[in-house]
């Protein structure tokens, strides 16, 4: 299978994993630290996902894109969940004040050559 085949695979798969995260303290990561560092799974749908701040409400969108990598520690029943970007505390914003801001880094989707 290429590259090319296995990209059209990546998205489902992550919606997958994330799934299983349901209910689940979730630790995003890079983050500014704070002092009450879970999440839990809000949403999912075809293009991005919401982690809830556990702590005050707010709600973090990311591209499923954006998703390096997913991790659950079972002994601490605790998710980490990698992002492409940094989620940050941002004091001047008045509602939901963390928020993702995504990295430039990655490659540009791939047109198919017929």
């Amino acid at each position: 299978m290429s590259t090319y085949d296995l990209k059209a695979h990546r998205i489902p798969c992550v919606r997958g994993e994330l799934e299983k995260l349901r209910g689940m303290p979730i630790q995003l990561a890079p983050k500014d630290p704070d002092p009450y560092p879970n999440f839990y799974l809000h949403h999912i749908d075809e293009t991005e996902v919401g982690f809830e701040k556990g702590s005050n409400n707010d709600l973090v969108t990311v591209d499923l894109r954006k998703i390096a990598e997913i991790t659950i520690n079972q002994a601490e029943k605790l998710a980490y969940v990698r992002v492409l970007g940094h989620v940050g505390w941002h004091p001047e914003i008045d509602s939901g004040r963390w928020r993702f801001a995504p990295t430039a880094i990655g490659r540009p989707p791939l047109e198919r050559i017929s």
